[in-house]
């Protein structure tokens, strides 16, 4: 499902463009890129908050339970830390274009620094951009969910960008003016899409906390169960006996 592109953004966006093209025409030192990210990593922030329900404790219940994702954290430095982290922030840029173009556009021209290192400016995203990494881990997890969210998104921005019109065409012609009449109509469709599928977004994600519930239960009982084994196992790892995959899958 490919959702349509928006016509128009809240006006954080807009600020946020001002601001950065505003930057673009000094001279521009590592803090003051590190700045411009930091912007729009918290206009995306605030983008992605305003359809928001509980998203963080959403998010990290429904982080996969698999031996990858877990592996993954406990990988040795050793292992290609610059190709995955430039991998991240390639998947974060196609979110934020996912979002809309211009936001795209602005995350790509602030990572552009051919200076700066990827682990660290992942590790920067990460920290600042919690939105958009949220997105991003669920366009892995669950694409049907992510481009629901994301045409969820879109519908703010035309809601916002329609009811910003009504408010002036009541200022100006009153709330019986034709205008007004066909404005008020349109906000109201769009409003009814957009709690219907919020409705159903919130719906696929309570699925998905239960899921994960029932599986942190599982584990649990499998512990309960096999206590000393347990104990074993979280001590060899301790002792670093295990293989990190080993250790990530419990085994």
């Amino acid at each position: 499902m490919r959702t349509r592109y928006t016509i128009a953004l809240s006006w954080l966006l807009v600020l946020s463009c001002t601001v950065f093209v505003l930057n673009m025409g000094t001279t521009r030192s590592a803090a003051s890129s590190t700045h411009d990210l930091q912007t729009v990593l918290s206009l995306t922030n605030s983008l992605v908050a305003q359809n928001s329900y509980g998203q963080s404790l959403a998010d990290r219940m429904n982080a996969p339970a698999t031996a990858d994702s877990a592996a993954a954290s406990v990988r040795s430095p050793g292992s290609n830390q610059l190709t995955s982290a430039q991998s991240n922030i390639d998947q974060y840029i196609e979110v934020a274009h996912e979002i809309d173009p211009r936001l795209g556009k602005l995350l790509t021209q602030s990572c552009s620094d051919g200076e700066q290192d990827p682990v660290e400016l992942e590790r920067m995203i990460r920290r600042y951009g919690r939105g958009l990494v949220a997105l991003a881990d669920l366009q892995t997890t669950d694409r049907v969910l992510y481009e629901r969210k994301i045409e969820e998104l879109h519908l703010d921005a035309e809601t916002n960008a329609i009811a910003a019109q009504l408010r002036r065409s009541i200022e100006v012609g009153g709330p019986n003016s034709n205008e007004s009449i066909q404005l008020r109509t349109s906000l109201e469709v769009l409003m009814r899409s957009k709690l219907m599928l919020s409705m159903s977004n919130r719906e696929r994600s309570l699925e998905k906390l239960n899921e994960r519930i029932r599986s942190l239960r599982d584990r649990l009982d499998y512990e309960e169960a096999n206590f000393d084994e347990e104990l074993g196992r979280q001590m060899d790892q301790l002792m670093h006996q295990l293989d990190p995959v080993q250790a990530a899958r419990g085994k």
